[in-house]
């Protein structure tokens, strides 16, 4: 296999640690006590709750955003057999780099620019969601396709649909623009984006060690 290509198919790894080390980074720099429950994700990269560390949030969103589009891309070289297989990926494709693009707006409208990061917020949650039940469908019966991978895929989407569905109850609907909310919703926040996170990472993973 061709060491460029090999090279790809590490970048979903190399983008969940940069969100990872940004995040903390921003984290350790959070002026005020922090707790994932009760503290959306991207309070982190509020300037005003975060006057320190809301540069790292949002670059590291960025930066991960664009490090993902060229993942992502690369997912065309699964080649499944079956013509509607073939489509799903390449739908797949699509939907990823809008959720890469949805993921650079985050970063580059912070909490600040509530309207415009709610927008960009929701398409990272929705898009991802898609991704993951059209790339598991398209190669559920691929013989080099891992099934962890799938396993793990399902958590994600199970946790991805209960934290969508809370947002949409009327009592919860407005929570997103709600800097500090007295539910635990944003703790579901933080396990939705890791644990879809963590399926990119394991595709990374299965794309390196089968040599996809």
């Amino acid at each position: 296999m061709n060491s460029r290509w090999l090279y790809l198919n590490l970048l979903g790894l190399l983008a969940f640690i940069v969100f990872t080390v940004f995040t903390l980074t921003s984290l350790t720099l959070y002026p005020t006590t922090y707790t994932p429950l009760y503290d959306w994700l991207s309070n982190l990269g509020n300037v005003i709750l975060n006057p320190k560390g809301a540069i790292f949030f949002n670059l590291g969103c960025i930066i991960t955003g664009l490090i993902l589009i060229p993942f992502i891309v690369n997912f065309h070289r699964w080649n499944p057999q079956q013509r509607y297989q073939k489509i799903l990926i390449y739908s797949v494709i699509i939907l990823g780099i809008y959720a890469c693009i949805s993921l650079i707006g985050v970063g580059l409208f912070p909490e600040t620019h509530i309207k415009m990061h709610i927008l960009a917020a929701s398409g990272v949650f929705g898009t991802l969601f898609l991704m993951i039940i059209i790339f598991t469908i398209a190669l559920k019966d691929h013989p080099q396709f891992m099934r962890i991978v799938a396993l793990w895929g399902v958590i994600a989407i199970i946790t991805d649909l209960i934290f969508v569905i809370l947002l949409r109850l009327p009592q919860y609907h407005d929570s997103l623009a709600d800097f500090h909310p007295t539910i635990p919703l944003p703790g579901l926040e933080w396990a939705s984006v890791y644990a879809s996170l963590i399926w990119i990472a394991l595709i990374s993973y299965n794309m390196y060690k089968k040599l996809v």
